[in-house]
């Protein structure tokens, strides 16, 4: 009993003495400046920032993971949010996530320059433990500057001093040795992701030989740790052994997207000269490949000839539906009640519906709004415009061509009239015109007589006014009786 007693108390003063690890997190660097940077380029900086926190504070401080923010804010739009609003409320927001300590990097502009300021602070107190900042033309300045300053910030935290953390006794022991040259092996190595175009980083610092995959880069023997970023896809993290020249990497990246793909189809090629409508949460698509983020949609396809569409569907991440609208599409159609007429004695005719015979008149059915009827041994189109879901009437006089509605009336005469039209037109364009001849024999006659009085003649601007007047005359003339000759043929042709 008595060791048992001391074995429990051995493990009580252990646990009592056992100090519990403080947690440090680091938020997504936030570009206050406009234009703003790539994203990638902001989460090089941000992991560039945890990886020297790391560094710095080892095993005394715990660098909380992005995903674990994420988690303590309920999510990663949240999260995002949170940190573009941190600015002014770190260590409130640091005692949300239950964090220690809460550090942000943020970029500015200034004079056409990169500014980037980074605070680092007590959640519990509110305090500031310290604060960096600089300025550089690009981004790889603002990573020299963190390399550069970083450390001397991460090092004013308790029990960090020079980077290190203080251990008793004596170590470290070194003794001067003889000139050796200790360059480090390289090797060119090739680097690809899947999908292409990703960006890269090396030990957290990009390579100026290789801004997108695939690329050709030197990189250390060794391990390398390589992270691979691109739009739409989760940020690849891994760990590479680099032992020989022209050493090939492919790094596969995980989609953070989902594809619907809506395959359009049409019956008997009705409707394919007009677009098919899509909304995806009333917000309007394209048919196609379409990249959605994980979510519940509700879909809807319209069309002009066909019947609406509509369906949900739920989206995952690397996940692929299709959507085949062949057997799932219905035209729109319209109720036709069709008579045909030849001077004015009701006649059979062949009813065709895009191209193919349905019947005869009298005919009466349910066509396709955007169908192609025609009626008659000669195909004479009908040009009924047809209602969704309703029934119209209509007629045609086979004699005149002229189609009518149901109750109206078309005369047999028409034709003759319209040719009486024409030979009246013709006939006035015809007078008007040998007038205008006229006038142009005149104009004629005033210029001989021009002529034969010399420019001596007292009289000659009288007669070369009288002849201008003529040509004036000769020129309405033939363009009034042109006109009514023109409309006379109009007449004949059109008729």
């Amino acid at each position: 009993m008595a060791k048992l007693f001391f074995v429990l108390l051995v493990f009580v003063f252990a646990a009592y003495g056992q100090e519990e690890q403080k947690r440090v997190a680091i938020l997504r660097t936030v570009d206050d400046g406009s234009p703003e940077i790539e994203p990638t380029e902001l989460i090089h900086l941000t992991v560039k920032l945890r990886e020297i926190a790391g560094n710095v504070l080892q095993k005394h401080y715990g660098i909380m993971t992005e995903q674990s923010i994420i988690d303590k804010l309920g999510g990663k739009d949240i999260a995002v949010k949170a940190c573009k609003e941190a600015e002014g409320c770190l260590a409130q927001l640091g005692r949300k996530i239950n964090a220690d300590y809460i550090g942000q990097a943020r970029l500015g502009r200034i004079g056409g320059s990169l500014t980037i300021s980074v605070e680092l602070y007590n959640s519990g107190s509110g305090l500031a433990i310290h604060t960096i900042s600089g300025e550089s033309k690009d981004v790889f300045g603002l990573l020299k500057i963190l390399n550069k300053k970083a450390p001397e910030m991460f090092k004013k935290m308790p029990g960090i001093s020079s980077g290190r953390i203080i251990e008793p006794g004596i170590g470290g022991l070194t003794k001067g040795k003889g000139y050796e040259l200790d360059e480090e092996k390289r090797y060119v190595v090739n680097l690809n992701t899947e999908p292409q175009g990703a960006v890269l980083s090396f030990d957290g610092m990009p390579a100026a030989s290789c801004p997108k995959t695939p690329c050709n880069v030197e990189l250390r023997e060794g391990s390398v740790r390589i992270i691979a970023s691109l739009d739409q896809y989760e940020i690849a993290d891994t760990s590479v052994s680099i032992n020989q020249n022209y050493q090939g990497i492919a790094i596969r990246l995980k989609p953070n997207f989902g594809i619907l793909d809506i395959k359009p189809a049409y019956l008997e090629n009705i409707g394919r000269d007009r677009q098919w409508s899509l909304s995806l949460n009333n917000k309007p698509y394209s048919l196609g490949e379409i990249r959605l983020s994980p979510n519940k949609y509700v879909v809807r396809l319209g069309h002009e000839c066909y019947e609406n569409i509509g369906f949900d569907v739920g989206i995952n991440k690397g996940s692929r539906d299709v959507f085949d609208m062949a057997g799932n599409i219905t035209l729109k159609k319209g109720g036709l009640v069709l008579s045909t007429e030849r001077n004015r004695e009701p006649i059979s005719e062949p009813v065709f519906v895009n191209g193919k015979q349905i019947g005869e008149t009298p005919f009466s059915g349910a066509i396709p709004l955007c169908a192609k009827v025609e009626v008659g041994k000669n195909r004479d189109m009908v040009n009924v415009k047809l209602k969704h879901n309703e029934k119209v009437n209509y007629k045609i006089d086979l004699y005149s061509s002229t189609p009518r509605t149901a109750g109206s009336y078309t005369p047999a005469s028409d034709a003759g009239n319209s040719l009486l039209v024409a030979i009246a037109l013709d006939i006035i364009g015809a007078v008007v015109i040998y007038a205008g001849y006229l006038e142009h024999e005149k104009m004629w006659a005033a210029y001989d007589e021009y002529k034969e009085r010399g420019l001596w003649q007292s009289s000659y601007d009288r007669t070369w006014k009288n002849m201008e007047s003529h040509l004036s005359k000769r020129n309405i003339l033939y363009t009034v009786g042109g006109v009514f000759l023109a409309s006379g043929i109009g007449v004949h042709i059109w008729f």
